[in-house]
């Protein structure tokens, strides 16, 4: 996200070496997007009932009024997967260094009631703003072989309720990680806010998925009713994420994006994964890089991505 005229960088690390495990939310920050500066641990994994296991990926919002808010998956002491939320302890603060997570933690949870699979459960969406001035995020899950992408929604960004119906399902991907969900224009190359209403005829819906078989992103373009909460991929879309359009078709993963309002432009994050063996990322003392790149206009269905420009 973009906050004050900095740019900020959350992503998955692990403080006790360089493969996978003990994970938390590091965070760094840039006013230009290309020189960073690593700043404190934004999340640790720390409290039983939240994240002792791992504080996993998730999504940064702007609320009315500038206030930035963050939502993520916990593991908790029984492995479970649930959904909370952070926010600044300071927002006079440009640079984000302090998170407070508030008691109500957890705030979305697998129960017996709603039936969500505890360990397919994960990656909240960055959250959108409807007409109703109700809040909708996405978070990834799965049912048998279909990939799930459910529905929450809230008036105050803290208390949630599970919708009826996901907001999109397809049979045959497996598990849905980090779900993104966000509104593109048609026909010019600027880009839209995520709460952009969705009666705009010059503005289509994209929603990507990370399938967690493959490890590759893929998406549809389609359109999105505020009164159903329905997404549905333009005609001809292919479903089936295995064959399906991708963001990229070398190594990208579990990509997110955030509307940059300062430069009218939507900015894509991508984790590209290395083909090294676990000894070799041992030996080197670190594993994983990120990319950056640019939505654009839908053509045709197809979205333009390119890698972005820094002027």
């Amino acid at each position: 996200m973009v906050y004050k005229g900095i740019y900020h960088l959350f992503y998955q690390y692990n403080p006790k070496g360089s493969v996978w495990g003990n994970i938390v939310w590091a965070h760094a920050t840039s006013k230009d997007l290309v020189n960073w500066e690593l700043q404190p641990v934004a999340l640790s994994a720390a409290e039983p009932n939240m994240d002792i296991n791992g504080a996993w990926s998730g999504s940064a919002t702007i609320l009315p009024g500038g206030k930035p808010v963050i939502l993520y998956t916990g593991v908790n002491s029984k492995n479970q997967q649930v959904q909370n939320v952070a926010v600044p302890k300071n927002t006079s603060d440009p640079y984000l260094i302090e998170w407070t997570k508030p008691p109500q933690n957890p705030i979305m949870s697998p129960t017996t009631q709603n039936q969500i699979n505890s360990s397919s459960f994960r990656d909240p969406s960055t959250g959108w703003l409807g007409p109703d001035n109700i809040w909708r995020v996405v978070v990834g899950s799965k049912i048998g072989r279909r990939g799930v992408a459910i529905l929450y929604k809230s008036k105050d960004f803290v208390n949630w309720v599970k919708d009826e119906k996901p907001l999109h399902s397809a049979h045959g991907d497996g598990m849905w990680e980090c779900p993104a969900f966000y509104p593109v224009s048609v026909g010019n190359r600027n880009s839209v806010d995520t709460s952009k209403s969705s009666h705009d005829l010059n503005v289509k819906y994209v929603l990507k998925m990370s399938l967690d078989d493959i490890k590759h992103d893929y998406y549809t373009v389609g359109s999105y009713s505020y009164h159903t909460d329905v997404y549905t991929p333009n005609k001809g879309s292919i479903e089936n994420g295995f064959s399906g359009l991708r963001y990229d078709y070398g190594k990208l993963y579990a990509s997110k994006s955030f509307y940059d309002g300062e430069k009218n432009r939507r900015v894509l994050w991508g984790w590209v994964n290395e083909s090294s063996s676990v000894d070799d990322d041992v030996k080197k003392g670190w594993s994983g890089v990120m990319v950056k790149l640019n939505v654009q206009t839908p053509f045709y269905g197809v979205l333009l991505v390119e890698y972005l420009d820094y002027n």
